[in-house]
Parts: structure tokens; C-alpha cells; sequence
């Protein structure tokens, strides 16, 4: 059964579009942001770039702190509810992840060196080993609980597929006896998953849980080592990116690796979570609810707008309100303001449109309004838009590997 948080009282759609309507009017004609220092003639805005590189670090860093303390909560959760199975154990268990995953989704746009695949510059793959979306195999996890892999010493080594929040939000969230296996799996065919009782099955659940918590608590811990000066100081690494940075031999490489990470809202964003359960990509029928990100937990909206948080956090800045120094000051010190207000403008009408649809998740509001997740997934392309043309070619970066030629 899949189990879905209550939803409070909402206001109105109309009522969300008027208040969102004002907040952009506010955002283009106010932005009381402290504008940076006009660089000197032909630095190209140099210093400020020096400047958000610092500033990006510090916000990164200062994230997956933010972080690690809900994935400890959430170990110690798991923990007790395996130890001691109650209602309310499960109750806490199922806070402590939605608490760890409201932080990690604001850290989905940073996959910024050790959080990013090795292909990127001073990547280690800490984030898929935390999360690995969109790759999702449930039979692979129901096949580890019947084999109790969980228990091996090389679990942590294992497919990422079996680990990680996905894991966690089905071993948490999912009560129903059905296994998603075909008829060629081995719990399938050898009838291994049909023989667990209830009891046993449950169990299993908790004791895989606790492993998987434990195991994305090493991996945040391991995250801000590599971050932390007094670790791994790749916080050093990305503020000195220049000559003789082996990692970052120019400030714009470095750039660019900020700006592959921002483009998060539209791979995973935009044609993940939205375009393939709205059936505009990889699904044959008029919807693909089975597609969102969020199977069991009811939360693929929630996680769509602290994506928008850490997006924001990059572009415009860390601070309160999203003062500080973002990729909006570098364009506003090459004359390109209109840009980042434009940008800025199109995250708001993406985060209203997200807020104005009244059903407690995307998987419902597929089935009772399409129209309003499609103006989301409108709304995100208007974001994506923008980066894949005017950010991009303002700042002189070049798009993600994979993304040329790309023109929804």
C-alpha cells in the first residue's frame, strides 16, 4: 500500500496563481540584492567569478552539514524501529526520511566535485550512493531481502540500486505482499519470496532499513569530509580554481562544473521527474504515475520544490532570502541583469505552480488534473530555457555532455 503524508489545508489555485503573479511583479521591478563591485575594464567580471566560486563552496559545504545531522537521526531511527517495532517507531522512522530527504533534495543541484559522477572534474559519486534516481530497481531490493545480501560485509560496495533513499522510502513506506519480480527471478520462480510470512517479510524490512540508513550516514559523513578544511578541503579546491589547480586549471572549468550542476533541474528536473510520468517521453500511455520519483512515500512534489531551494541557493545566493553572492551577480557584472531577473522570474512561476497543485502528490494529481502538472513541467522548461541559451552563452560555458542538440 502506498502510503501518502497528509496534506494540510491549501489555498486556492486562483489564489496561489494571484499571490505568485505579485511575487514575480515584485521580483522584476525590486530586487533590493546588494549588486556586486563592476569589474575593471576587460576582467570580464573576473573578481566576482573568483568571488561565487568562494561563495559556493561555503553554501555546498554548509548544505551537506546541514545534512549530516538528519542522516544521523535517521540511522538512530531505523535502528530503534528494528529494535523495538512499534507504531510509533515506525511513525519516527518515516519522519526522520522525509527530514533527511527535504536536505538532500536542496543538495541534488550542487553535485559539485566529490558529490558528482567521476566523469566531472574531482567527481567521487558520494550523491548516488546517497540517491541514486532516476536509477531504480525495486526487484533488485525485494531479491536482497530474500537473500538477506543486506547482511553481507560488501553490501555497502554493492549496486547503488539496492541502497540509498529509494531503498529506504520502499522498505519504510511500501506494506503490500507483492513483489515487483517477473517470473524469471529467482524469489519468483524458486517461489523464495511467496514463502516469507508477513512477520517475516516486515522484519526483513527493518533490518534492511537500518543497514541502508546506516550505510547514507557514512556517505553525508564522507561528503563533508571531503568538503571540510580540515578534511579533504575541496572547499580550498574550488576557491583557488586557477593555474596549478590540478582539478580546476581555470576559474572558468570551474564555472563550468557549477553550471553542469545546475542543469540538474533539467535532466533530472524537468525530463525525469516531469516529462516521463506525464507521458511526454518513455511511456506508452496517456500517464506513467510508476515513473515519479517518489513511489511509496508520496513526496515527488515536495522534492521538485527544494530542488528549486538549492537552485536557487547556486544562482542567486545562500544567504537569507537567497542574498549572497550567486551566478546573478556574475551576470549582472557583465550586463546581462535581465537574465538572472528572467531566471529568477521563471523559479518563482515554477515554484507557484508547484504550490497551486491541490493534491497531496503528483501520482493524484496525474489522475485528477494532468493540465496542472503540465504546467509545472511548462514552467521548469521556461527555467531550462533560459540556462540552455542566454546563461550559458552570456557566461561563455558549455553545456553538460549530453545536452547538445537537446531542444525540449
Amino acid at each position: 500500500m502506498t502510503v501518502f503524508k497528509a496534506r494540510p489545508d491549501a489555498p486556492s489555485r486562483l489564489g496561489v496563481r494571484a499571490l505568485a503573479f505579485t511575487a514575480v511583479l515584485c521580483v522584476a521591478c525590486s530586487d533590493n540584492k546588494p549588486k556586486p563591485v563592476e569589474p575593471g575594464p576587460g576582467d570580464g567580471g573576473t573578481d566576482v567569478r573568483a568571488q561565487l566560486l568562494s561563495a559556493a563552496g561555503e553554501c555546498i559545504l554548509g548544505t551537506a552539514r546541514e545534512f549530516l545531522p538528519k542522516a544521523t537521526a535517521l540511522q538512530t531511527a531505523t535502528a530503534a524501529l528494528r529494535d523495538a517495532p512499534d507504531a510509533a517507531a515506525r511513525t519516527a522512522a518515516r519522519t526522520a526520511f522525509h527530514e533527511a530527504m527535504d536536505v538532500w533534495q536542496v543538495m541534488e543541484p550542487m553535485q559539485v566535485g566529490p558529490a558528482a559522477p567521476r566523469s566531472s572534474p574531482g567527481g567521487a559519486e558520494i550523491r548516488d550512493n546517497i540517491h541514486s534516481f532516476p536509477l531504480y530497481n525495486r526487484c533488485s531490493i525485494e531479491e536482497q531481502l530474500v537473500s538477506k545480501g543486506y547482511e553481507s560485509a560488501s553490501f555497502s560496495s554493492s549496486l547503488v540500486t539496492r541502497r540509498g533513499f529509494l531503498a529506504l522510502e520502499y522498505l519504510l513506506f511500501y506494506e503490500g505482499a507483492e513483489t515487483a519480480c517477473g517470473p524469471n527471478s529467482v524469489i519468483v520462480a524458486q517461489g523464495t519470496w511467496a514463502a516469507l510470512s508477513a512477520d517475516e517479510r516486515a522484519a526483513r524490512k527493518r533490518a534492511y532499513a537500518a543497514v541502508v540508513a546506516a550505510d547514507v550516514h557514512k556517505h553525508a559523513q564522507a561528503l563533508v569530509t571531503a568538503w571540510a578544511p580540515e578534511g579533504g578541503n575541496f572547499l580550498k579546491t574550488l576557491a583557488t580554481a586557477g593555474s596549478g589547480n590540478a582539478v580546476f586549471p581555470s576559474t572558468q572549468v570551474a564555472l563550468n562544473a557549477m553550471s553542469d550542476a545546475l542543469f540538474y533541474v533539467e535532466r533530472e528536473g524537468k525530463d525525469q521527474k516531469l516529462a516521463r510520468p506525464l507521458a511526454l517521453r518513455d511511456c506508452s500511455s496517456s500517464i506513467c504515475p510508476e515513473l515519479l520519483e517518489s513511489q511509496f512515500a508520496g513526496r515527488s512534489k515536495q522534492n521538485l520544490r527544494q530542488n528549486l531551494v538549492g537552485f536557487r541557493r547556486l544562482m542567486d545566493g545562500c544567504g537569507p532570502d537567497f542574498t549572497g553572492t550567486g551566478f546573478d551577480d556574475v551576470l549582472a557584472a557583465v550586463g546581462a541583469e535581465a537574465v538572472a531577473t528572467r531566471m529568477r522570474q521563471e523559479v518563482v512561476e515554477a515554484d507557484a505552480a508547484l504550490v497551486a497543485v491541490e493534491e497531496a502528490d503528483l501520482a493524484q494529481a496525474l489522475v485528477q488534473d494532468k493540465p496542472s502538472v503540465m504546467t509545472v513541467y511548462n514552467d521548469f522548461k521556461g527555467i531550462t530555457d533560459t540556462l540552455k541559451t542566454d546563461f550559458i552563452t552570456t557566461l561563455d560555458l558549455e553545456p553538460p555532455a549530453g545536452l547538445e542538440g537537446d531542444n525540449d
